[in-house]
């Protein structure tokens, strides 16, 4: 006997649901409140906002600014669902410069929550008082306030209990919620910042302090000094920010930050090119560190595409992540260039990096790899003024605005139309200047202290006659004028196997070989079509593909180059590349390869063998060959230097 499921009939929901609904798509948990009652404030004009939590946001959210607060009629439009100041009509939406825009924020937060709202305007004689149990309006009052607004959230969840069991340990949401200050205290210089957690003070940034003093007082001293600044200007983007010398990584992005227009945001095109800019110069797995302010016209970024805000989409990605690349590329070109004019003579060198066009000159003397071994995620701590040796804890990586650190530059996004090249426009502020070196903050100085640990060498270096001395059976050693240069022989022997095999592929000299046993390989459904449409690509870079039924291709031929085992994941990664669509760059697809599935490091001398002094002699001759900066394919460092200076402090002749 059949049954059938009866249809109940469509109704329109009733308006306490529908703002439930809405707060699980605005109010993810309590970082959520701290970010949209931190971006009302902004938008209000502050100059100050101080934010107070207990237990991580549970018990207790409020946000105080010094804006210009609001008038009873407008604070009781507020908390009403879709209403807001900031647009009038659909095409507005094309020129939206503030931090919000849809009107939901509050209606959101109070529906789920025990909501309190004070606010004043400067003009106003008294305040308004608007109490909110539930998204149910209990009490309207004129009282006595400061000009501002002061928003009060407790017992967040306290009528959805099922939404509360699924938050985290205070100690992972109290982190997201510092996350959130700290991303729009970076973005907007100019704007002091507070954070209080259970009464305890754990950041405190004043509103005068630059872009790099907000980065120490968050990250440390030690941190920041490893940072250069950026400002530059290309295709209708204006660029400004700090970003880290190649030795400052992370092994996950939690410390890669973008703005739009002052806005934190998540875009694949800008990560992209952010890590393009140091494509071999820093170790495969590991990832750079910077803070991007890009500036644009609004209408050139959707920044509607998302209900809490998080993610844009340019008109134009592909123009997007250029400008990314090549203005990070060119600050650490500025920056190795000022280095190589400091410590060392001038050297005629027309070095760029690994297989990349002329234009991109790449950077910089690399910071201690004794960072690397940073705990990424410490436990929240008070964040002074730095006036010790320590840096201060890292944010923790939040779930709002980081990509997870599964996921890679190479991942698919949707392929569209290129637009036209932006014009910049002339209607941008200037982006600030850069930040002095004698700071303004008291107790913030950075004196010039030289590392004793030797340091990674990428710029020029003059000619080495001397014979290299091995040691450990690893490291070549090769004294020059006030500095002794030392040398991976695996990482020197695989960059130079590395640059002969590239020389061979782009020259077209390879033969495919046909295989025995054909490989098997299935893909995803969804690349299927890619993967036919473009045999000829893979059959230039030296793979043969058939189709052999569904979803399913065997490999017949590989050029000699490549090791059999590490066919089948080249192939996948080929296709993620292929998945970028229009932020596909075909001309970067030899050396991407090659690096990844060559057998340059099988070929290459080991740690460990021992050398005669003429294969000493040979692996130094073929150094001079090289072109900054001195990687191997896996962007690890081939030379280091220690400075005289160096040895003379670790030996205590000068101070």
């Amino acid at each position: 006997m059949n049954t059938t499921t009866p249809i109940a009939p469509v109704r329109v929901l009733p308006e306490d649901v529908a703002n439930k609904i809405a707060a699980g798509e605005v109010v993810e948990r309590p970082a959520s409140v701290v970010k949209e009652l931190v971006e009302n404030a902004l938008d209000a004009g502050a100059t100050r906002v101080t934010v107070r939590v207990v237990a991580a946001g549970r018990r207790l959210i409020e946000v105080v600014d010094d804006g210009h607060g609001m008038s009873e009629q407008n604070a009781l439009l507020s908390i009403e669902r879709h209403a807001t100041s900031k647009i009038r009509s659909a095409e507005d939406l094309e020129d939206v410069t503030t931090m919000g825009f849809r009107g939901e924020a509050l209606a959101s937060i109070a529906s789920v929550s025990r909501f309190e709202l004070i606010t004043r305007r400067a003009k106003d004689e008294s305040g308004t008082r608007i109490r909110i149990d539930g998204g149910i309006l209990r009490d309207v009052e004129q009282i006595g306030a400061r000009p501002g607004t002061r928003i009060t959230v407790n017992r967040l969840y306290f009528n959805t209990p099922v939404r509360a069991k699924f938050l985290k340990g205070l100690t992972t949401e109290l982190g997201h919620c510092i996350d959130a200050v700290q991303r729009h205290a970076l973005a907007r210089v100019g704007v002091g910042f507070q954070f209080l957690h259970n009464e305890k003070m754990l950041l405190d940034i004043p509103g005068h302090a630059s872009l790099k003093e907000r980065v120490a007082l968050i990250w440390g001293l030690n941190f920041a000094r490893d940072m250069i600044e950026i400002s530059g200007e290309q295709a209708g983007f204006r660029l400004h920010g700090v970003v880290g010398r190649p030795g400052l990584t992370r092994s996950v992005r939690s410390h890669q930050f973008f703005f739009m227009n002052h806005r934190p945001v998540i875009n694949r095109s800008l990560q992209y090119g952010f890590q393009d800019a140091y494509r071999g110069l820093v170790t495969i797995g590991r990832h750079p560190i910077g803070v991007l302010m890009l500036e644009t016209h609004p209408r050139y970024v959707d920044v509607n595409i998302h209900p809490a805000k998080r993610e844009i989409r340019f008109r134009d990605e592909r123009t997007a992540r250029d400008a990314v690349r090549d203005l990070v590329r060119q600050a650490l070109s500025e920056d190795q260039a000022s280095i190589v004019s400091d410590v060392a003579p001038p050297v005629q060198a027309d070095w760029m990096p690994l297989a990349e066009a002329p234009k991109a000159t790449e950077p910089a003397t690399a910071a201690s790899t004794a960072t690397e071994a940073e705990d990424e995620h410490p436990a929240p701590s008070q964040a002074k003024a730095p006036t010790q040796e320590t840096p201060a804890p890292p944010p923790i990586e939040s779930t709002e605005s980081t990509p997870s650190a599964a996921e890679t530059p190479q991942e698919p996004v949707e392929a569209g139309p290129i637009a036209p090249p932006v014009q910049p426009p002339h209607d941008l502020p200037a982006p600030p200047p850069p930040a002095t070196k004698q700071s303004s903050l008291p107790g913030f100085e950075e004196p010039e202290i030289e590392k004793i640990i030797p340091e990674a060498v990428y710029r020029p270096v003059p000619s080495m006659t001397d014979a290299p001395l091995q040691v450990f059976d690893t490291y070549l050693l090769v004294p020059g004028e006030n500095r002794l240069l030392i040398i991976d022989q695996h990482a020197l022997h695989e960059r130079l196997n590395y640059d002969s095999l590239i020389a061979e592929l782009e020259d077209n000299t390879y033969e495919s070989q046909q295989l025995a046993v054909p490989i098997v390989i299935e893909v995803a459904p969804s690349q299927v079509r890619l993967l036919e449409t473009n045999l000829p690509l893979f059959r230039s870079v030296g793979i043969e593909l058939e189709p052999f039924g569904g979803s399913t291709f065997q490999v017949t031929a590989i050029c000699h180059l490549y090791e059999d085992g590490k066919v089948r994941d080249l192939i996948y990664q080929i296709l993620d590349e292929l998945g970028q669509g229009d932020l596909f760059d075909r001309d970067r697809l030899i050396s991407d390869t090659l690096r990844f599935a060559t057998r340059a490091c099988k070929a290459s001398v080991r740690a460990g063998d021992p050398l005669t002094p003429q294969e000493r002699r040979g692996l130094l001759e073929g150094f001079e060959r090289l072109r900054p900066p001195y990687t191997c394919p896996h962007g690890r460092p081939i030379i280091v230097e220690l400075t005289q200076n160096q040895m003379e402090k670790s030996f205590r002749r000068i101070q």
